[in-house]
């Protein structure tokens, strides 16, 4: 593609400085840093493969020492889309050569998928897949097999059938196909998928109806169906996170990676491999979770009050926004030390979190400062009443802990019908509580705005 083609690309400049760094400079630390901890890489050789960042740089170690030499990279007929905020998925074909003076050098073919989400205010790559293409594999060939006999111009069905069924039972992971239909009717499933899932054969074809969809939970069966058929328009392969239901009920997470075939019948087929990755997705969950809260009071930080509150301004409702924080809060520190700074804090977290609803949100913004977003809300003047039951229990806990000081809340803030993002409610809602704060502390103002 031409340099004015990719100038709309998003991902491509990301993915041109992974390779550079990879492929190019052959530097390990600064690969490294281009990738998620969680990293999903996928190679063309048996062991190439990866599931974390520790994994994926031993392979990156030991590919290095093999062939340290730079290697030549082409990239071809790219695309790229974006699969969710902050995740894009692109595809491109992979032209590689060794560095060597000639004038005409050899090229391997392969294809390349890859996924990148944006962590940190970067974009990294999540999950890496390389595969080969092969020009002899048939139709209705699963393996691309290269044979000793020049006579040789493919594999009998019988034969090919027979290798699968060994496979399906030596492959340590999950092997489940599904022909590429509605629901998906179950082609082929290996026994260590059924252990993972704690059935037998019988109890899972008759517990999902013989349908592969039916495994899946209800809440991803949509965005799993429509990826799978998406990418079988366009492809012959996917990847894709989601959950799988367990005999017993509980739900599993598996990373999933698919290929189109031909079945024995002549209908056409999807073969996929599935690793279990509950475990990195609980870790996972609990990073995010730990970088959206507050570690002292437990409430949202900021960054992740944020995210949440823009989330729910994309859905038009009534709601209240107000900001609040505790007047003299400092003589709290100085006279009885930041330990009972902190016991105040943790108070006024757990009134909001005991006055408000679970679907309401409460950030703690730093120091004694507070927002808080009633949503839906279509009373003012019951976010009025629940901010005077707040000042109540703080006074009453203040004349307890904070004795000889005069210290209050005060808040102010805007109900509106209008969706506004994050920033904009914010300077709003402070402007109001400033004028508060000059005027009459340990009052609350709420202006309607359109």
């Amino acid at each position: 593609m031409s340099k004015e083609t990719m100038s709309d690309k998003f991902i491509y400049p990301i993915l041109k400085h992974f390779f550079q760094s990879y492929l190019t400079e052959r530097n390990i630390e600064k690969t490294l840093s281009l990738v998620t901890d969680d990293i999903y890489s996928l190679g063309t050789g048996d062991n190439e493969i990866a599931v974390n960042k520790e994994q994926f740089a031993a392979l990156l170690k030991q590919e290095i020492a093999l062939i340290p030499d730079p290697i030549v990279y082409r990239i071809r007929d790219y695309t790229e889309k974006q699969l969710s905020d902050g995740c894009w998925e692109c595809f491109c074909n992979m032209e590689t050569s060794i560095e060597q003076h000639e004038d005409h050098p050899v090229w391997y073919c392969t294809r390349f998928t890859g996924t990148f989400r944006l962590i940190g205010g970067r974009y990294l790559a999540d999950s890496l897949h390389m595969s080969e293409a092969s020009s002899s594999q048939e139709n209705e060939e699963f393996f691309p097999l290269r044979f000793i006999s020049d006579h040789s111009q493919k594999m009998h069905k019988q034969a090919q059938r027979e290798l699968l069924d060994i496979l399906c039972e030596m492959m340590p992971s999950g092997i489940i196909g599904g022909y590429i239909e509605k629901g998906f009717p179950l082609y082929v499933v290996n026994d260590a998928m059924l252990s993972m899932l704690g059935y037998t054969y019988d109890e899972f074809v008759e517990d999902t109806g013989g349908m592969v969809i039916n495994s899946i939970h209800e809440d991803d069966m949509k965005r799993v169906s429509e990826h799978v058929f998406q990418c079988m328009e366009t492809g012959t392969e996917y990847m894709i996170e989601y959950r799988v239901r367990k005999k017993d009920k509980s739900f599993m997470w598996v990373h999933d990676i698919g290929r189109k075939i031909v079945s024995d019948d002549g209908r056409d087929a999807i073969i996929s491999v599935l690793f279990d990755i509950s475990s990195d997705i609980q870790i996972r969950h609990q990073l995010r979770e730990e970088s959206s809260r507050d570690s002292l009071t437990g409430v949202y930080n900021r960054r992740g009050g944020k995210a949440l509150v823009d989330y729910k301004m994309k859905t038009a409702q009534p709601y209240a926004f107000f900001m609040m924080d505790i007047d003299n809060f400092k003589q709290i520190n100085d006279l009885y030390g930041h330990r009972r700074g902190d016991h105040m804090l943790q108070h006024v977290a757990n009134t909001l979190k005991n006055t408000f609803r679970q679907t309401d949100v409460i950030i703690r913004m730093g120091g004694d400062e507070f927002a808080v977003l009633a949503y839906p809300c279509t009373d003012s003047e019951a976010v009025q009443a629940k901010f005077h039951t707040i000042t109540e229990k703080y006074l009453e806990e203040a004349r307890v802990h904070c004795h000889g000081i005069q210290t209050s809340i005060s808040a102010g803030g805007l109900f509106s019908y209008t969706a506004m993002p994050f920033e904009e409610l914010y300077k709003i809602s402070d402007d109001i509580l400033y004028n508060v704060k000059q005027t009459k502390k340990g009052s609350c103002i709420i202006l309607e705005k359109n």
